[in-house]
């Protein structure tokens, strides 16, 4: 049984015309920080302890990855930074990369960026549609051994949770 986790970033500042910040560079707001910690803490009830935590390297999708890290108990240095994970990339390149691990970790968390979370998410589930606010996060389940053995539609969602369902 292999589970992934995909995690929208948490709120960001926004960026007006003359701000000297790229979007790559846009950090979290005090929103953000609070709504990562609550849905680290609902894994936390969960019993859930992602084996490795993969990040885009976008300050906004860092800071993320390095909250749920700090609350979950995992060392911020295991985490494993990607550039693609900004760039976009299709769902069969974001399972062509963690298939890299086969049967290293069962359960691998990846903190990225929309459109590319939920329409992975769609891919793999076969939903019709999933709305992922910031913070969003969605576990999916599939009956295999390797991660490599994971094809679009046979995922199962486990559950689907966002901040506002703790406010």
């Amino acid at each position: 049984m292999k589970t992934l986790i995909l995690t929208r970033h948490a709120k960001t500042e926004q960026l007006g015309y003359f701000s000297t910040k790229s979007d790559f560079e846009r950090e979290l707001k005090p929103r953000g920080y609070k709504d990562s910690k609550l849905i680290a803490d609902d894994m936390i009830q969960r019993q859930v302890k992602p084996d490795l935590l993969v990040s885009s390297k976008a300050k906004r999708a860092e800071q993320t990855t390095e909250i749920f890290a700090e609350k979950l108990g995992i060392s911020k240095e295991t985490i494993v930074h990607e550039q693609f994970l900004y760039d976009g990339y299709t769902t069969s390149e974001l399972m062509s990369f963690i298939g890299q691990y086969e049967n290293q970790h069962d359960c691998i968390m990846v903190v990225g960026h929309n459109p590319e979370i939920a329409m992975t998410a769609i891919t793999l589930t076969g939903s019709d549609y999933l709305h992922f606010p910031t913070t969003g996060t969605i576990a999916i389940s599939f009956d295999v051994d390797n991660w490599e053995n994971i094809n679009a539609r046979e995922g199962k969602i486990e559950w689907f949770i966002s901040p506002k369902e703790f406010k």
